[in-house]
């Protein structure tokens, strides 16, 4: 009996709040209309309004990649918009972020997928690569120092890594079955290689080659305007991953699950301005 009393006040509180609600809609539509003059002869101020547009970087906007690049910026230029943004995002790693690996600290790595080249230097004070660690032609991966075969792997692999670039300043290695056979044929495989350098050495990674291009060609077409450059995507290491990710050796290539992380590895953000304060000396000092 209780709970057909509780049921029956709900229904009748919900038709009540019900009714009200009309009886406000209904009082709102017989209300009084608001009028609303319009004078066209009174003039109050000038309406301006100016042309603005975003550029983001893609491959169609690259020297390297593409047959339009120059007639996308002379229309650019042609359009003479007076406030322009420059988009760096990520869904082309290589064409937005200028240091894609992270400082190697006592090791150096690379990491690329089959028909690329792996590119080691220990140069930095005379140095010459020392030892090889790790070199695996398959399906190995990790982070540097932290590498590991997989089930797919060239046995000869640091052999020929050792005779090509121990004592050598650089070292250039091509990451083909040309050179050290196929272990398992079609499944994609990957180079992946450490090594030490004497004397001990840290080394960078940062690549302007493609962001330097674009950034040209934009500031010469927006010329005499207001611009707006947003470097909007940091490089995912500097976040907690649980393995690297591996971006797209083609630069041409997106790849949309870049940015992955949200927590970062220095919650000081000492290593993020670190970045952005690189990033900014190239451009503004050389």
């Amino acid at each position: 009996m209780l709970t057909i009393l509780c049921h029956l006040a709900y229904i009748i509180s919900l038709t009540l709040a019900l009714y009200e609600t009309e009886k406000l809609h209904n009082h709102q539509a017989n209300a009084d209309p608001f009028l609303i003059e319009i004078y066209w002869t009174t003039h109050d101020y000038n309406l301006h309004t100016v042309a603005s547009l975003q550029v983001v970087t893609n491959p169609l906007a690259t020297r390297e990649f593409s047959p339009v690049h120059q007639q996308v910026f002379a229309n650019l230029k042609q359009l003479n918009a007076e406030y322009t943004r420059y988009a760096v995002w990520f869904p082309y790693p290589k064409l937005a972020v200028a240091e894609l690996d992270p400082p190697s600290g006592i090791f150096q790595c690379g990491n690329v997928g089959e028909n690329f080249s792996v590119n080691l230097s220990c140069e930095q004070n005379g140095g010459v690569i020392s030892q090889v660690d790790f070199a695996s032609y398959g399906t190995s991966a990790g982070a540097c120092g932290q590498m590991q075969q997989g089930t797919c792997h060239a046995a000869n692999s640091s052999e020929i890594i050792q005779r090509v670039c121990i004592g050598q300043k650089t070292c250039s290695i091509p990451a083909t079955s040309d050179i050290f056979g196929d272990p398992c044929k079609g499944i994609p495989k990957r180079l992946l290689i450490q090594i030490q350098c004497n004397p001990p050495q840290n080394n960078t990674y940062y690549n302007f080659n493609y962001l330097d291009t674009m950034l040209q060609d934009f500031l010469d077409a927006t010329d005499g305007h207001s611009r707006i450059i947003s470097f909007s995507t940091q490089p995912n290491w500097l976040f907690k991953l649980d393995a690297p990710h591996i971006y797209p050796d083609n630069a041409s290539l997106a790849d949309w699950r870049y940015p992955v992380g949200t927590e970062l590895v220095d919650d000081t953000m000492h290593a993020l301005g670190d970045y952005y304060g690189r990033l900014v000396a190239w451009y503004t000092r050389g």
